[in-house]
């Protein structure tokens, strides 16, 4: 009986071992190649040329990944920092509330801005009118200074982030309470050139008188500019007639001015009495007041 165990249990494996082979036989297999017509004596014949070029292998290139992943999250942390974390003086504030406790309109018209920029640079907006000026800060014992000459300084402490708003407290030696500033964006008001402006092509362009260190530039389009020491700048619009130039800037409302004038001669523009010399387009004096 063992002997018959030991048969049946081999023809078992034996079928088994047949049926896999019928099956991975009936399995289609793809084989990639091509196939050529070889003409002969008894007709054509058909090869078949299998294609042995190795597969390409798909890679993933994992130190881009991983680099753009700590790109991703310096740039996150960064924005964070930035919303949250971000304690710097340097923005654009507004004015809301002084040491006497008085608050002002921080979207109306005439509104001051205050912009300090990275370099040391802080630029008073108020209107079409900018005053230039530098400022530096300290810190000592934990405490944050900012100096400003001629615009302010004081202690001071930043709060808030960009998405609920940023507070710049300034206090002042001397006195009690501080003023408190809010984080803004300057927003300039527009001035319409009036309808049916023309230029002069004798008036327009710059002119500086060397002795003040005032340029007024009159454009083609009807706007000017009036930069006096490098420091303040007048920006608005202007018309003109045989005697006077009339210019319109912003101020805490919008302002007119006329300002009488006359040539003597193409390089010279007389201005309420002061002669202005015409200047190239690189700055310099087209002629000296000695040459003209």
């Amino acid at each position: 009986m063992e002997e018959n165990k030991d048969f049946f249990a081999e023809t078992e494996n034996t079928q088994a071992s047949a049926e896999i082979n019928n099956e991975a036989a009936e399995t289609p297999v793809e084989v990639k190649g091509t196939i050529n017509v070889i003409p002969g004596e008894d007709g054509p014949t058909a090869v078949f040329t299998p294609d042995n070029t190795p597969t390409k292998k798909k890679t993933i290139q994992t130190p881009i990944i991983i680099a753009g992943v700590i790109v991703i999250a310096f740039i996150a942390a960064f924005f964070i920092f930035s919303g949250f974390f971000n304690s710097s003086i340097v923005g654009t504030w507004v004015l809301v509330e002084d040491s006497n406790g008085a608050t002002y309109d921080e979207a109306g018209d005439g509104v001051t801005y205050y912009t300090l920029d990275k370099d040391g640079n802080i630029t008073v907006s108020v209107g079409t009118i900018t005053q230039k000026s530098t400022y530096t800060t300290s810190e000592e014992n934990g405490t944050k200074y900012v100096n400003s000459s001629n615009v302010f300084s004081g202690s001071y402490t930043i709060s808030g982030n960009i998405f609920t708003g940023r507070t710049f407290k300034l206090t002042v030696e001397g006195v009690e309470n501080p003023y408190i500033f809010k984080s803004a964006t300057v927003k300039k008001p527009t001035l319409k050139v009036p309808d049916g402006f023309k230029p002069s092509d004798k008036l327009t362009g710059s002119w500086n008188i060397p002795s003040y260190d005032i340029t007024y530039t009159f454009n083609d389009d009807g706007t000017f500019i009036a930069n006096m020491y490098d420091t303040i700048t007048y920006e608005g619009v202007y018309t003109y007639d045989d005697t006077n130039i009339s210019v319109t800037y912003f101020a805490d409302s919008e302002t007119k001015i006329d300002i009488p004038y006359a040539f003597d001669g193409d390089n010279t523009l007389v201005m309420n009495g002061m002669g202005y010399y015409r200047m190239n387009d690189d700055g310099s004096l087209v002629a000296t007041p000695d040459q003209v």
